[in-house]
């Protein structure tokens, strides 16, 4: 998957849909939080306010790379925060930090998401 430059590449945002899920996103909930959250990027550029997440697995990080993926097929953002400690060690060991970019909380992802598209 291509890593999102703002810098290089148009987006077509029309604002910030905020999707917030909460609990676990495990095998049991992954596809539920794929269908929401791809909802959202066909609509808009979306950020996902993860502050209500306990636990995550692979399943949940692959329902965040999909969404990401259909984003960037779209020529929208996908910015993930208030990302669970968890999260932030899996995209590190996985070195994903580029394709799923986190911010500390809503205003800080809506923020990064005003630069960019304003470019």
């Amino acid at each position: 998957m291509a890593v999102l430059d703002p810098d290089r590449e148009h987006f077509s945002c029309d604002g910030t849909i905020i999707v917030r899920l909460d609990g676990e996103i495990d095998i049991a909930t992954a596809e539920d939080a794929y269908f929401r959250l791809s909802s959202a990027v066909l609509e808009s550029c979306a950020v996902v306010d993860l502050s209500g997440v306990g636990f995550i697995d692979a399943s949940g990080v692959n329902a965040l790379i999909g969404a990401a993926r259909l984003a960037s097929g779209r020529q929208r953002h996908l910015l993930i925060a208030s990302a669970p400690r968890q999260l932030h060690r899996i995209l590190d060991v996985l070195e994903l930090r580029a394709v799923l970019p986190t911010h500390q909380d809503t205003v800080a992802a809506r923020a990064t998401h005003a630069a960019w598209a304003a470019h």
